[in-house]
């Protein structure tokens, strides 16, 4: 899958989960419709961009709503944050509970990371994976490190959805 801004519309529900942690949009700057007014001038500057810190917070609000992060939900967050394409990219690419790619609305993570590792995290998802088969709607994942690591070998699991579950189990 080719990630394209710019020509991508966000869902329904990535817009709600951008606005219920930014409020509405207030001009066609950061979202709204164009207007007459927005042609004449632009509003937002440094407001804007002291609003950057928001960029993790909205990453998460899409990912935990939808279970994953599509390019047009990337590029209207971008829009409201006025943060380039290129560094929310960065940023979702970077952490590991994130998607770029559809995958099912619930996720088990799976620690494989050293401790987890030698605890048995391997078998784990085999065994985990055996069960529940292709179809099952669950998709697992090899994770880094849950910070679960005196409880080896950790799993978490996450619903998307409003609101998103989660649970932990590690023995």
């Amino acid at each position: 899958m080719d990630l394209h801004f710019g020509d991508s519309k966000p869902t329904d529900d990535e817009r709600a989960a951008v606005d219920a942690l930014l409020g509405p949009p207030e001009s066609s700057w950061e979202g709204a419709d164009r207007s007459d007014q927005d042609l004449r001038w632009a509003r937002g500057g440094r407001a804007a961009r002291d609003r950057r810190e928001l960029l993790l917070p909205g990453l998460h609000a899409i990912n935990d709503r939808v279970g994953w992060i599509s390019p047009g939900a990337l590029d209207y967050l971008c829009r409201r944050l006025t943060v380039p394409p290129a560094e929310a990219y960065g940023v979702a690419t970077f952490y590991a509970m994130f998607s770029l790619r559809p995958r099912p609305a619930t996720v088990l993570h799976v620690c494989t990371d050293l401790a987890c590792q030698a605890a048995g995290a391997e078998q784990v998802c085999a065994q985990v994976e055996s069960r529940l088969g292709p179809g099952s709607g669950v998709h697992v994942e090899r994770s880094p490190c849950l910070g679960l690591c005196e409880r080896a070998p950790a799993a978490l699991a996450i619903r998307a959805g409003d609101p998103v579950r989660t649970a932990v189990a590690a023995p």
